[in-house]
């Protein structure tokens, strides 16, 4: 296995697991700086399946009235045509995966401007 970075900012780095990953065409590992958020997509096609590896972050999903916090070691599922983002409330590790490479490209539009929102507001400070 390999871990490959593919872009890297204020935020931290976006990833990719490379190597043999059975059933699953892409494993995204985030690298997310404490304040700064993720995501705003949605994935029609596929669940996709999230680990924090390390620190704190707090999930958004239209389903849940509150964010799910979620630490080193916990998980949860995000239901296909589900509107997702996460917010590091710690420097965190978070991994990804189920939802593939061309699902991934598909935006929410009111969640991807929270995030937008979220980081512009966070790279000032």
């Amino acid at each position: 296995m390999e871990l490959k970075t593919i872009h890297a900012d204020d935020r931290g780095s976006i990833n990719l697991l490379l190597g043999d990953l059975k059933n699953y065409e892409e494993v995204t590992v985030f690298k997310t700086n404490a304040g700064y958020a993720r995501g705003g997509c949605i994935h029609n096609i596929n669940d996709e399946f999230v680990c924090v590896i390390e620190g704190c972050i707090h999930y958004y999903t239209p389903r849940l009235e509150t964010p799910i916090v979620l630490t080193a070691g916990q998980s949860t599922v995000i239901q296909k045509s589900t509107p997702h983002y996460f917010v590091s409330i710690t420097d965190s590790i978070v991994m990804e995966w189920g939802a593939t490479a061309e699902e991934k490209k598909v935006k929410q539009s009111l969640y991807r401007a929270v995030v937008d929102h979220i980081n512009d507001v966070r790279s000032k400070q």
